[in-house]
């Protein structure tokens, strides 16, 4: 029977991917395209993978096995929520966005080139900082972080940390370097800096963020739909890249540096191809389903989501702060000892309601990312739109492995901030009075590129009402 269910997903899967292919809006860019590729890798072909090797490695650090009827209500779950999300999505971002000319991207760089970079000099300082302080964390085997007996949650007892993630803030910057640069190579410079010293920290999703975000970047461009050559060549370098990280956590990069006396991982040998848990979110999403509502006898009913509300307050000032969400009707690791564990989108779904909740929070999230998707690409459109948005859409990368708002909520401030704080430059050197839609347009007149600094600014002011 299980073998038949996965036979017939890879049917729906590709049944889906044909249907969406023939959209008018289908395009790499697009966010169903986004969940597409995390479906079919992690609920479609490693499961079969899985069967083939017959994987047991999760099973054997969680201290559980899951039954025929488990395994069987994952499958229908995952591809539940890849149906709800897909037809979602599509029916928010209907079409794809309007071709925008060369020309409206270099007129846009000359007037924003000057605060953005003024942004990134400030911000990269405190981001390397942060990065170099992880690295000392990672060799160190994270000693300021314990694990709370009650709930499993990693607690950190020292320092703080919104200044931790402040290193994710490279990542966006990463891309605005590049972007600003139009791809060229001091952009690259910076990103490969930023790269060296995110890989010397262990964790892999802020290189794989900003390597998706510069290919939608390049392909929004240049007005393609699909794969472009660098984009793949890119592509393969992030995952020579990751599978390293993987297998040493950074160890390879920091011995460059110093003497690295962290822990090693994973031993590659001791595991079937795919089998680490970095790709395992079909068995987290089994233990789930072994858990709730079996063992637990309720089921979250998204209690999980006020954790949001309690997260950005610093445990230095809140002692007493709740592990977690501050209402839990049950632990996890009554059942198991689920470490590392991330839930992806319907797996949380499942935690929360079971059936309806798979669809409410894929849902939720159709409604989050195609919306951004409807807003910056269908609406607005422009070189600052696109750029926004592909610092946006390349969140899913960690989201729908997570599945939790608070994970999109928790990298909002470090992914998205730097091009805020850019935005807000932009605005603060504007000639006094003058509108934004003025500035937009002045800056697609042809003999806009041709006037300095100053001549700008007073063509401007003249205009001004």
């Amino acid at each position: 029977m299980y073998d038949f269910l996965l036979l017939a997903s890879v049917i729906v899967f590709l049944a889906t991917v044909t249907a969406y292919m023939r959209h008018t809006a289908a395009a790499l860019a697009h966010p169903a395209s986004f969940y597409l590729v995390f479906h079919g890798f992690i609920f479609v072909f490693r499961p079969l993978i899985a069967r083939w090797y017959d994987f047991d490695f999760v099973y054997r650090l969680y201290d559980f096995q899951p039954s025929m009827s488990d395994k069987i209500t994952v499958i229908l779950g995952a591809n539940l929520g890849m149906l709800v999300f897909v037809a979602l999505t599509l029916g928010i971002g209907s079409r794809g966005p309007e071709a925008q000319p060369r020309e409206a991207y270099d007129r846009m760089r000359v007037v924003v080139f000057k605060p953005f970079l003024a942004a990134i000099a400030l911000l990269t300082p405190v981001a390397a900082y942060s990065q170099i302080g992880n690295w000392v964390l990672r060799v160190n085997n994270f000693e300021t972080m314990v694990r709370d007996a009650a709930t499993g949650n990693m607690v950190n007892i020292q320092g703080n940390g919104w200044f931790t993630d402040a290193a994710l803030m490279m990542a966006p910057m990463a891309v605005m370097t590049v972007w600003l640069s139009r791809y060229r190579w001091w952009g690259w410079a910076y990103f490969a800096g930023f790269a060296f010293l995110q890989a010397g920290t262990g964790t892999r999703h802020a290189i794989i963020y900003a390597t998706a975000a510069v290919a939608i970047c390049w392909l929004l461009e240049k007005g393609r739909k699909w794969f472009d050559w660098r984009a793949v060549a890119l592509a393969l370098v992030a995952a020579v890249a990751f599978n390293q990280i993987v297998i040493d956590r950074g160890g390879a990069v920091r011995a460059i540096v110093a003497e690295d006396l962290g822990d090693g991982y994973i031993d590659e040998q001791t595991l079937d191809p795919l089998e680490h848990m970095d790709f395992a979110s079909l068995e987290y999403f089994e233990y789930l389903v072994y858990a709730v509502p079996q063992r637990t006898g309720t089921y979250d009913y998204f209690a999980h989501v006020l954790q949001i509300f309690t997260e950005p307050v610093p445990r230095a000032i809140w002692e007493d702060k709740p592990v977690g969400s501050p209402v839990q009707h049950f632990s996890l690791w009554d059942y198991g000892r689920p470490i590392g564990m991330t839930a992806s989108m319907p797996g949380i779904g499942w935690m929360s309601l079971g059936y309806p909740g798979i669809v409410i929070q894929a849902s939720i999230f159709a409604l989050i990312f195609g919306g951004i998707y409807r807003l910056l690409l269908m609406r607005r459109g422009g070189p600052l739109a696109r750029l926004a948005y592909a610092l946006a859409i390349a969140m899913t990368v960690l989201g729908f492995r997570d599945g939790t708002l608070l994970t999109l909520l928790r990298t909002l401030p470090f992914y998205f901030g730097p091009l805020l704080l850019a935005l807000l430059f932009v605005r603060i050197s504007r000639p006094a009075g003058i509108p934004d839609v003025m500035l937009a347009q002045e800056a697609n007149t042809p003999r806009f590129l041709e006037q300095t600094p100053a001549e700008r600014r007073r063509s401007l002011a003249a205009k001004a009402p």
